[in-house]
């Protein structure tokens, strides 16, 4: 059953193949959309940083915390081969198979209904390793900064379990007011931030990236 719109929130695919096409955030307060033009700001950063300035490598990704899809719907109309979504909350998994059909991306989108806090302990590793992967959690668990975050501990389990490698890159979605570092247990160093308005993206790779 398709979820009835009820003073829900369109997004849109800004560039690629799905440039334009809408999309909906899901009907719920539990999940948080990514402006547009933040999320543009961050391809245009990950574009940089593959001399393809507006799109991506063919590469495998995830998008964890996914709610409607958005960042990884936007990687895969850039360029991105395959996303894997990790989302727990029934009404954000039921919008965002809603928006993998209205783009009619099945083929390259596949939905895990798992915590991704826990996904990468409770689950095999994937076949491929990811390029990138999305982290998107609750603004008051990303608050947390410290080596014993759930954020920190995150970071820690996805090398430990090989969902990430000395070559993968971290997004992570957080609120402008946190000034956020991997801890001293973790593979990871931040490579760059960026601020908007009252949100703030930061970057992260392994310390010994290529």
């Amino acid at each position: 059953m398709r979820i009835r719109r009820q003073q829900t929130v369109q997004l849109r695919i800004i560039a690629g193949r799905w440039r334009s096409r809408k999309i909906h955030a899901p009907p719920t307060t539990k999940t948080r959309p990514m402006p547009d033009r933040v999320r543009g700001a961050v391809f245009d950063v990950l574009g940089a940083l593959n001399d393809q300035p507006g799109t991506l490598p063919p590469c495998r990704i995830a998008d964890f915390f996914a709610g409607s899809g958005s960042m990884g719907l936007e990687a895969l109309s850039r360029g991105a081969t395959t996303c894997d979504f990790i989302e727990k909350g029934a009404l954000a998994v039921q919008t965002l198979k809603e928006n993998i059909d209205t783009l009619d991306a099945n083929e390259c989108a596949n939905i895990f209904r798992l915590s991704a806090w826990s996904a990468c302990l409770t689950t095999p590793k994937p076949k491929h390793r990811y390029r990138f992967i999305f982290l998107d959690p609750p603004y008051a668990d990303a608050r947390d900064s410290s080596p014993k975050s759930k954020v920190c501990n995150l970071l820690g389990d996805l090398f430990r379990t090989a969902w990430a490698d000395d070559q993968t890159n971290i997004v992570l979605h957080h609120e402008e007011s946190v000034t956020w570092q991997p801890g001293p247990n973790t593979p990871w160093i931040v490579s760059d931030r960026r601020s908007y308005g009252a949100t703030a993206i930061t970057f992260i790779q392994h310390r010994n990236a290529p």
